[in-house]
This record gives structure tokens, C-alpha cells and sequence, in this order.
């Protein structure tokens, strides 16, 4: 029988759901991707509407797709609320269950489309699938580093490189944020072979190992945690949560023991709250 508890504002059920709908949404992503490729010709026509999305990732993930899809949703109210409130919240990510299920649910209530209309907006639905593209990257970015994109481009705005090349690591269209360019401008001005060296190798997408699954969905727990009000738990909630309840971590005696390693682990990742 699992055991559900109390975090703060989050409980470990709440918590599993998450964990569950990270890899469908992230699923979903890549066959949308798959589609688009092979039937590329149906949505980038001459007629479909220019975009970038580069400029999202300086914004909190909450905002990415009402900003992008709401001067093309004026005439459909319910899915302009559904995005208003999500841009609303207080959080980054524990409210993007409650958002896919509404949009779910919006275009389950409605007709089947007719081929006529599923071509006719076809155009349309690559902006659809950029915004959330961007959502999908910025949440990944928390697997990864333990922190979204948006915070990863401040860093560069600081002069921090490392946090440029991760950032290219995992979506190499941040190279057009405003900041990452600055930064590219000026080490080209400078001849700065070293910086372009490591630009090369972050382009080519290989991610730094952290690509072990269990520590990818503790980062992502933490962020939750961090959103909920309940990233101050001491070391017998960490071995709860973590080892009993979740399954996630395995006691490991080298390094002075699970409580201590589990502790550096939870130090080292919980976000420190900045731009949200």
C-alpha cells in the first residue's frame, strides 16, 4: 500500500503524478516532432506565419505559450483563460498537469475537425509546437542542472560561460537570446579561439552525464518541492521521501553514507530562488 504524506503545499501522490507525466509529455513531444518531419510540407508553407522562439527562453516557462499563441486565440476564449491562468501562478512547473488536462479536455469537448480545417490550420499548429518545444527544453534544463533555461541565460547576462554553453546544450536556438549573442560578438571581436572551441562542442548537443534517470526525476522532485514551500526538509524527510516512499535513491555506504551523500545531493540542486 503506498503511503501518501504531506510536503507543504505537495503531497507524495501529487508528486508521482508528476513524475508519471514528465514522460508522456515528453513522449508526446517527440512524436509531434516525428510527425512534423516526415509531413513537413503540410505545415511550413509559403502562407504560415513566420516565427522564432529564441526570446522565451529569458522568461519563465510559465509564460511561453501565452505568449506566443494569445494574439492567435482572441476569438477562442476558453483556451485565452486557461493560458491567462497559468501564466498567473505562483510556480514554474506543478501547475503544467492541470494545464495540458484543461487544453485536454477543451479540444475533447469539441467536433471532429474536417480534413478542410486540419489543413487550413495546419500553418498554425507549428507555432503551437515551437511554444511547447520551449516548455519542453526549459523543463528539461531542471533534469539536467537543476534549474530552467530562463536562469540559465541570466547567468550568461553575469559572465558565466559554463552557463552559456549548457544552456546551447540543450536547445542550440538560445544561441539567438539577446545575451548570447553579446557574448559571441565579443569573442569574436576578441579572436577568442578557446570560447569557440567550447561553442563548437556545446552545438553538438552532448549533454553532460547526469543523464542517470533516477537523479533526472530527484532534480525535477526538488523543483517541486522548491515551488510547493517544502525544499527545507531535514535529513529523516530526505531519506523518507527519497528512499522509502519514492524509490529514487539507493543507500550508498561509500562517502561517508546515504544520509550524508543524499544531503550534498539535495544541497547541491535545490534551486535557489531568483527569477521566477
Amino acid at each position: 500500500m503506498k503511503i501518501n504524506k504531506q510536503y507543504g503545499k505537495i503531497s507524495t501522490d501529487d508528486i508521482r503524478l508528476f513524475l508519471e507525466f514528465w514522460p508522456q509529455l515528453k513522449d508526446d513531444f517527440h512524436e509531434a516532432c516525428t510527425y512534423l518531419s516526415e509531413n513537413e510540407h503540410d505545415f511550413f508553407t509559403k502562407d504560415s506565419p513566420k516565427f522564432s522562439f529564441c526570446h522565451l527562453y529569458e522568461l519563465p516557462i510559465k509564460h511561453h505559450v501565452s505568449t506566443v499563441l494569445s494574439p492567435y486565440l482572441q476569438d477562442n476564449e476558453a483556451l485565452l483563460n486557461i493560458f491567462k491562468d497559468s501564466a498567473a501562478t505562483d510556480n514554474q512547473i506543478a501547475f503544467l498537469p492541470e494545464m495540458v488536462t484543461r487544453v485536454s479536455s477543451h479540444f475533447d469537448s469539441m467536433p471532429p475537425s474536417t480534413e478542410s480545417e486540419r489543413l487550413d490550420f495546419a500553418p498554425y499548429s507549428t507555432i503551437i509546437l515551437a511554444s511547447a518545444s520551449t516548455m519542453y527544453h526549459a523543463l528539461n534544463c531542471v533534469l539536467y542542472h537543476g534549474c530552467f533555461l530562463n536562469e540559465l541565460i541570466e547567468r550568461v547576462r553575469d559572465g558565466n560561460d559554463k552557463s552559456l554553453f549548457d544552456a546551447i546544450r540543450i536547445d542550440p536556438t538560445v544561441i539567438g537570446c539577446k545575451s548570447v549573442i553579446e557574448r559571441i560578438s565579443k569573442a569574436a571581436l576578441l579572436r577568442d579561439k578557446s570560447f569557440f572551441t567550447k561553442l563548437g562542442a556545446a552545438l553538438k548537443g552532448n549533454v553532460a552525464k547526469r543523464e542517470q534517470a533516477n537523479y533526472q526525476k530527484m532534480r525535477l522532485v526538488l523543483e517541486l518541492l522548491s515551488e510547493c514551500k517544502a525544499d527545507a526538509l531535514n535529513d529523516d524527510q530526505l531519506h523518507e521521501l527519497f528512499v522509502l516512499t519514492l524509490k529514487l535513491y539507493s543507500p550508498n555506504e561509500h562517502g561517508g553514507g546515504s544520509t550524508k551523500s543524499l544531503r550534498k545531493f539535495v544541497d547541491t540542486y535545490t534551486r535557489k530562488q531568483s527569477t521566477t
